[in-house]
């Protein structure tokens, strides 16, 4: 790439180099925020429940399962969680 931030763009080379910067710098981006704040559709959860998932979050990061060290990937887990522990009530009940 002969093209560096900052530079003005005076060919078909730079201006290729430029949007292939530009695209991985947003994607960059994206990937912080979303390993920094929980889901817009997460966000107005009660304290307790905030704490819990952000210690999660916290928790995955520092053991460095990758995978796992997202808002989603969390909040997903939590899900498929409680959803297994209401199906096993739930068939206790009906027994």
């Amino acid at each position: 790439m002969a093209w560096e931030p900052g530079q003005p763009i005076r060919s078909a080379q730079d201006e290729a180099d430029w949007q292939e910067w530009k695209r991985r710098t947003k994607a960059e981006g994206q990937r912080y925020r979303r390993s920094q704040y929980r889901r817009i559709d997460y966000a107005d959860v009660s304290d307790e429940a905030a704490r819990i998932i952000d210690r999660e979050v916290s928790t995955a990061q520092r053991e460095r399962r990758y995978v796992d060290s997202t808002y989603s990937a969390v909040l997903n887990r939590i899900v498929e969680e409680w959803a297994a522990h209401r199906n096993k009530r739930g068939a206790r009940h009906r027994a």
